[in-house]
């Protein structure tokens, strides 16, 4: 089995890993599977199925156990949102998750996602950043980008000078997120395959208009540039936390506080 050679162009590339795609066994089946009989009984078969597309797509694509391991806290912060005094509103935020599984075209920016996901669904954006040599995933909602109240909130909670602001780099030429997280511009995320070492030095989660939730909106996670899974997005900041303390629990997760949260 061997990985698809690259062809001259980026566009070029994606349609041809877009065959590849469509030509593999879908995820729902394996989601519908963990749905079933739960992740525990997951079978040598679904291990070789999502080793063989990770093989195939390569960055293009989150790892079997990321896919595996994001699903498990998918499911918890679903039940957390079920909990007596927080019933989830309607059937349709508590359908499973192999019913939330979208299909869209590709893109290589949050922008371009974006304009690809039906009404009322956010696109999950993550940018990485150095702050004072020091590597950072933020990662948020929609569009919005990172602003320097954000960076100066930064600083004081890394204990690092004021000065540190003006030596922030957004998606650094020397940080290369193929070499550094395996995956593809476009395609960089919180869900880090489980222990792959990254240098990482924090996990930032940027604050959102609590306007958004109220709206019953929804978000969007990337798990190919082909595939989202899409989920209330009430239960983001919990299932961002839980993955990342069970894939790479060294590094620590910053939360920062929205305007309205602070003034409030």
């Amino acid at each position: 089995m061997r990985a698809i050679p690259l062809l001259p162009t980026p566009s070029l590339n994606l349609r041809l890993l877009e065959e590849v795609l469509y030509d593999l066994p879908p995820l729902e089946g394996v989601f519908l599977h963990w749905h079933t009989h739960g992740v525990t009984a997951t079978t040598a078969g679904m291990h070789s199925l999502l080793a063989r597309r990770k093989q195939l797509l390569g960055p293009t694509m989150l790892s079997g156990a990321s896919i595996q391991l994001l699903y498990e806290c998918a499911i918890d912060s679903l039940r957390r949102l079920s909990l007596p005094g927080q019933d989830l509103r309607c059937p349709w935020e508590s359908r499973p998750l192999h019913a939330r599984l979208l299909r869209h075209g590709p893109s290589l920016s949050a922008a371009e996602t974006q304009a690809l996901l039906p009404p009322g669904v956010l696109v999950h954006k993550t940018v990485s950043m150095t702050l004072a040599d020091t590597l950072l995933l933020c990662t948020g909602v929609g569009t919005q980008r990172v602003t320097r109240q954000h960076l100066r909130a930064l600083s004081a909670a890394l204990a690092l000078p004021r000065r540190a602001v003006k030596q922030c780099t957004v998606n650094a030429l020397t940080c290369n997120p193929v070499e550094t997280f395996a995956m593809q511009l476009g395609m960089v995320s919180p869900f880090l395959s489980p222990y792959h070492h990254t240098g990482l030095g924090a996990l930032v989660l940027l604050p959102w208009p609590q306007q958004w939730e109220a709206h019953e909106r929804e978000v969007a996670i990337s798990l190919s540039l082909w595939e989202s899974l899409v989920l209330p997005l009430p239960c983001l900041r919990q299932l961002i936390r839980s993955y990342a303390k069970r894939a790479y629990p060294g590094v620590s997760v910053i939360e920062l506080e929205s305007e309205e949260t602070r003034y409030a």
